[in-house]
């Protein structure tokens, strides 16, 4: 397992990292401060690699204010967010291509941990085809990186019903595991919230991404 500061709660450690900096323990000295967004030097810090969509990519934010940014802030880690908005194991995102991009990306960075998460964008696809594509490139991750934590999580949304994407968190969780990856369930923290979803309906707000990554926060506490 990674060292990493002990979680701390929700409000107080996303508060900090709002404010711009967050203290640090066990790694760093009490005194150390570390800005939003700011990069980790590399061979400090695990290097994580996120394969994802829009809500990890932050649309409708800054990059920094996306949850996996925050995350990484809070956890020290070296992060590589590839996530395009638009994209699936299928579907085709911004930058015309789908979740298979991504998997080379996480691969040439030799990353320690991949959080891959399945994407509402998916739905309206063929579902053996998307799971199809799930196995694929979970087995394209786990082949070519053999020691890294493997970590999938269901398709977060402001949109999307749970029986609607109970199918793709399915076929992706048993790719996961089956490849003796972990699965970690989020859940959709800011689905339906008052101020924590877009005028778009779909995206979170600031406040929905802190939602989000204090979920994270502590279903990762004891994984990596």
């Amino acid at each position: 397992m990674f060292r990493h500061r002990p979680l701390a709660t929700a409000a107080t450690a996303l508060a900090a990292l709002l404010l711009g900096t967050v203290a640090l323990s066990g790694c760093a000295s009490a005194s150390s401060q570390l800005a939003v967004g700011a990069t980790v030097a590399a061979g400090k810090h695990p290097v994580v690699a996120i394969v994802g969509d829009s809500i990890e990519s932050g649309m409708g934010l800054e990059p920094f204010e996306a949850w996996p940014a925050l995350v990484a802030v809070d956890r020290r880690w070296g992060l590589e967010n590839f996530s395009q908005p638009g994209a699936g194991f299928v579907a085709v995102g911004a930058t015309n291509a789908d979740f298979n991009g991504q998997v080379d990306q996480a691969i040439a960075a030799k990353a320690n941990v991949v959080l891959i998460g399945a994407s509402d964008n998916d739905l309206g696809q063929d579902n053996a085809s998307v799971a199809k594509a799930m196995a694929a490139a979970v087995e394209r991750l786990s082949d070519a990186l053999p020691k890294a934590h493997l970590i999938g999580y269901n398709a977060l949304t402001g949109e999307a019903s749970d029986s609607d994407l109970a199918p793709l968190n399915a076929a992706l969780k048993q790719a996961v595991t089956t490849a003796g990856g972990k699965w970690i369930d989020l859940g959709q923290p800011y689905r339906g919230q008052l101020g924590l979803v877009q005028d778009d309906g779909e995206h979170p707000t600031l406040e929905g991404q802190q939602a989000i990554a204090s979920v994270v926060l502590s279903k990762l506490d004891g994984i990596v």
